[in-house]
Parts: structure tokens; C-alpha cells; sequence
């Protein structure tokens, strides 16, 4: 698995074109992602190393290796893994609920950087654990976690331009409108640690929800971020008097569940080398699968 090296096959439309210029303009390289490349990297084409500035023709391959990846300072944990889709440039894991996606404070182990160095240990990769977006402790489901810097950086730009759709699903309190969107900015809670709330100074955040199912006294919501703030969709649904089911920390009952009731049930992009649109889904965990039939009875 070698995330680090990159093979463009050149075409007509690339034909006369500096090495550089295509890096830059055609396949999306940032400026930093250049620079390091010429300082520490490596391009050839057709197996002759050649500088930025050469033009390709028709028929020629671009081969870029990037800089070796610098190691993540995380310990390596044998954690099974549920992994929903992996390749050499990507891995998206099913994420349980109680796991961090990183490791904060005395907590270093036991969390999904863990569990992903030792997976890529196996395989004989060495790189830094960079996760495409994080999931609170204990929301469960779909993390996208990129395999080197080249996808690292496509990844986030199709998340900051709103390429990059995720869907979670919800339990929350009530029953909130059939459809609506959520368009309330947020700040850090002052006083409160790790705690989020609704303010006019906050940052932009946006949330669109859908009701899928009225259950007894609860609806399940199918939810689409437009940003990605801290706590987004427990905050605004809070916000709006219907808490997330478990949700003790923004108002919801711990009667219904021992977590929240949230899940990150469906990603869509596109792939960071090849361009082909990826669909990758993962279905309710069996907590709030019970739960769902559980209040649907009532």
C-alpha cells in the first residue's frame, strides 16, 4: 500500500503542457504540496527525472513521489476494525460507539488512530493517521481517513466546497417538522468545557434534516451537514426543543439510550486519485436499531 507515489498517464489534452502546471491546475496539488515535492520528492516521466518546468507530451507517464510520510507519534493498538471500503489512498472504518478518534489527553490508547497505525503497520505502511472529519466519542459510524497527504488535501477541499455529503441518522425528542434546515451559527460554550451552544458571534452552521419515522414520543431524522461544526447536529436539534435521544449534555433523556442517539450512516465523493464518485453507507447500530423498535411499539 504506497499512498506516497502517484502515476498520471498523459493525454491529449495535457499534451504541451509543463510538469508544474498540470500538478497545480489539472490535478488539484496545492502550492505547499509543490514546494515540499521539489524540495524532498521525486518526478519522472517515463522513468527520467525532470523538473517542473519540462512540458509532456501525449503518451508519456508522470510518476510523483511524494516525501516520506513522517510517522504519527500514536502507539499502534490490535483493535479489529469494521472497514467498509479500503484502497491505497483511502479507508473508511465503521466507527463503534466509546471510541476516540484520536487520542486527547491521558487517553492514548484504545482509539481509532490506534487501531488504524497497527492495521497499516500490518500491511507494511507507514504514514500519520489523518482522518478526513472526526465523529464524537460516541457517535458511531462512517470515518473517512485518507492515506497520504496527496488525498489528505483532495479530501478536504471536497469537504470544504461541499463535495463531500454526509448523512447521519438520529433519534431525537418530540416530533420536529417533516423537513426544515437548521441555519444557527455556534461558539464554545463559556465556562462549559467541551460545550457548544448557539451564538450570534459563532461560526456559520448549517444542518437540514428530514423526518423519516414519527416514533412514540421520538422521530427518526435523517440529517445532511452543510458545515461542520463542533457538536452541529445535537446542538441545533437541542436548540430546536428536540434533544438527541441519550443525549444528556444538551437536554436529552438517559432513559431512552446510554449515548446519543446519532450515526454517521452514509458518505458521498468523489475518489481523491481516480475521480470516480464513491457511495459508502453503514447501517443503524443494533443499540439504536432497539431503540427505533423499541418507541415504534409505544
Amino acid at each position: 500500500m504506497d499512498s506516497n507515489c502517484l502515476v498520471f498517464h498523459i493525454g491529449d489534452q495535457e499534451s504541451g503542457h509543463p510538469v508544474g502546471n498540470l500538478l497545480r491546475h489539472k490535478w488539484g496539488f496545492s502550492r505547499g504540496l509543490v514546494r515540499k515535492l521539489k524540495r524532498k520528492g521525486e518526478v519522472r516521466v517515463n522513468g527520467r527525472p525532470v523538473y517542473m518546468r519540462e512540458r509532456v507530451v501525449s503518451g508519456d507517464v508522470l510518476e510523483v513521489t511524494m516525501p516520506p510520510d513522517g510517522a504519527t507519534e500514536v502507539e499502534p493498538d490490535d483493535i479489529t476494525l469494521e472497514v467498509i471500503y479500503e484502497d491505497e489512498h483511502i479507508l473508511a472504518v465503521n466507527k463503534p460507539a466509546g471510541m476516540l478518534v484520536h487520542p486527547v489527553g491521558e487517553e492514548q490508547r484504545g482509539t481509532l488512530a490506534n487501531a488504524v497505525l497497527f492495521r497499516w503497520r500490518k500491511q507494511g505502511k507507514t504514514g500519520r493517521f489523518r482522518p478526513v472529519y472526526r465523529l464524537d466519542r460516541d457517535t458511531t459510524g462512517i470515518v473517512l481517513v485518507a492515506g497520504g497527504p496527496y488525498a489528505a488535501q483532495q479530501l478536504a477541499r471536497q469537504l470544504e466546497n461541499g463535495l463531500l455529503h454526509r448523512r447521519y441518522l438520529a433519534v431525537v425528542e418530540g416530533t420536529p417538522d417533516p423537513a426544515g434546515t437548521i441555519d444557527l451559527p455556534l461558539a464554545p460554550h463559556p465556562g462549559y468545557r467541551s460545550l457548544w451552544r448557539v451564538d450570534p458571534a459563532g461560526k456559520r452552521a448549517v444542518t437540514h434534516y428530514r423526518l423519516i419515522r414519527k416514533l412514540g414520543g421520538a422521530a427518526l431524522l435523517s440529517l445532511e451537514l452543510e458545515t461542520g461544526r463542533t457538536h452541529q447536529i445535537r446542538v441545533h436539534m437541542s436548540h430546536r426543543g428536540h434533544p438527541l435521544a441519550g443525549d444528556i449534555r444538551y437536554g436529552g433523556s438517559g432513559f431512552l439510550l446510554d449515548r446519543q442517539a446519532l450515526h454517521a450512516a452514509a458518505i458521498d465523493f468523489r475518489h481523491p486519485f481516480s475521480g470516480a464518485p464513491l457511495k459508502l453507507r453503514s447501517l443503524l447500530p443494533p443499540d439504536m436499531r432497539q431503540l427505533v423498535r423499541r418507541l415504534f411499539s409505544n
